[in-house]
């Protein structure tokens, strides 16, 4: 069944986060999209991949879809238990 995008809304300051090897990277989060399928409606991120744009939950090793300023405080925040664990 295809998916049938209905709106597209903007999506500053949101990244999708993606596990890396056990590290997690994060993508800027391009648009949101209500998107209609089987009969129900939801809202789904999308990235850009290279020329095009498509959804950050069909792409391999996909986490979470999360605020960048959040993503950006939990980073910091491992950053600070590395550096403790290190003294």
């Amino acid at each position: 069944m295809q998916d049938n995008i209905i709106q597209i809304m903007p999506a500053a300051g949101w990244v999708a986060v993606f596990d890396e090897g056990g590290e997690e990277a994060a993508q800027a989060v391009v648009c949101f999209a209500l998107v209609e399928s089987a009969m129900k409606r939801e809202v789904r991120a999308m990235v850009a991949e290279g020329a095009q744009i498509g959804f950050a939950d069909a792409l391999p090793n996909f986490v979470r879809v999360e605020e960048l300023e959040a993503f950006e405080e939990d980073d910091e925040d491992e950053e600070e238990d590395e550096e403790e664990d290190e003294e």
